[in-house]
């Protein structure tokens, strides 16, 4: 009885409520449907066309940097695949029509300068075997067509055999398989500017594909992450967590609930320090994909003029200030242009063991 009190007197202080002055545009529904169904598909474009910028930048950097992850490199096809259970039955429609993708794995990107591309294969290509296992509809054929895409990644092969149909015709495609740091690159659709690595994956956001708006830009943000995953940074912070957290447990046998402290402090213990190296070997990727290094340290100018407080220097903070990572970048420029001009090899420059 309560409860109805309330909602009646909630609806009749809704009366009393300021209103338009001007009558509302009515719409007809059908109409409003069919503008939905065109923004969808364009916000399902937008998505694939960031997609496609960053698949062709990390490609490239991803297989010119395998001689410096030797303990993580894998074959590809520099080429990606999919089938309409992968996007979802929100998007099935809109991927159909971009793709064509259907029950069967069709091909939605080609790298320009991959092996794919070399075998002459395409967008919209239906894959219906790769190295002799056909795909069918069932769970079970689809998961071994699946295992059969992610096993060329660990091939002592030099090439793939792909049977693809385009347009109504079959063809069988030899497709040559390049050395790459086995890393995966995804796109986040998160506004939020911002790139991370988690040890196994590159991130980028869809905020951070809009705020490097220089290919440039973007290509050093992905070989940074690249580099927290090649230096081992996320094992390195989980073994100081785990160092740390001894004492957490020594306090807690004492009653004492330190609720992590210790443990996350030595996390972050060398937070900066591995910042910084990421830096750093990220321009030797850079340089490897023949990539522009020269001007690559304006980037951390841009995101001083939109992140101000990042421009001082703070212990406290996870980041070194993007002053000093100007002048840090600038300086490893420096050095991979005088190791060129001298012949040396242009690799990083590690501590002795």
């Amino acid at each position: 009885m309560i409860r109805i009190l309330l909602l009646s007197c909630f609806f009749l202080s809704l009366v009393g409520c300021a209103a338009p002055s001007t009558v509302r545009v009515q719409v007809d529904a059908e109409a409003m449907a069919g503008e939905a169904a065109i923004q969808k598909q364009l916000a399902f474009d937008k998505q694939s066309e960031y997609s496609d910028r960053l698949n062709n930048i990390s490609s490239v950097i991803l297989r010119s940097a395998a001689p410096m992850c030797p303990e993580d490199q894998g074959k590809t096809m520099s080429i990606d695949a999919a089938d309409k259970k992968m996007f979802g039955k929100d998007w099935e429609t809109e991927a159909n029509v971009k793709f064509g993708v259907g029950d069967q794995f069709v091909i939605t990107w080609v790298s320009p300068t991959g092996g794919g591309a070399e075998a002459d294969l395409q967008v919209g290509d239906r894959i219906l075997a790769v190295n002799g296992t056909d795909y069918g509809s069932a769970k079970k054929e689809r998961n071994q067509f699946l295992n059969s895409l992610r096993a060329i990644t660990e091939t002592t092969s030099d090439f793939a055999t792909l049977i693809v149909d385009r347009s109504g015709e079959k063809r069988s495609v030899s497709v040559p398989l390049k050395q790459q740091c086995n890393f995966d690159v995804r796109l986040d659709p998160s506004d939020i500017v911002n790139a991370y690595a988690d040890g196994k994956n590159i991130i980028i956001t869809r905020g951070m594909m809009r705020f490097a708006t220089k290919d440039e830009q973007l290509a050093l943000v992905i070989s940074h992450e690249l580099g927290h995953n090649v230096m081992n940074h996320m094992d390195k912070k989980m073994t100081n967590y785990a160092l740390g957290s001894i004492l957490d447990i020594a306090a807690a046998a004492y009653g004492v609930n330190t609720q992590g402290l210790f443990g996350n402090a030595a996390a972050q213990t060398y937070s900066q320090d591995f910042e910084a190296e990421a830096d750093y070997v990220s321009l030797y990727y850079l340089k490897a994909a023949n990539l522009p290094v020269e001007s690559v340290a304006n980037f951390w100018r841009e995101m001083a003029a939109e992140h101000p407080g990042s421009i001082k220097s703070n212990h406290a903070a996870s980041h070194p200030a993007t002053s000093e990572r100007f002048l840090a970048i600038e300086k490893t420029v420096a050095e991979i242009r005088l190791k060129a001009d001298s012949g040396q090899n242009l690799t990083p420059n590690f501590l002795p063991k």
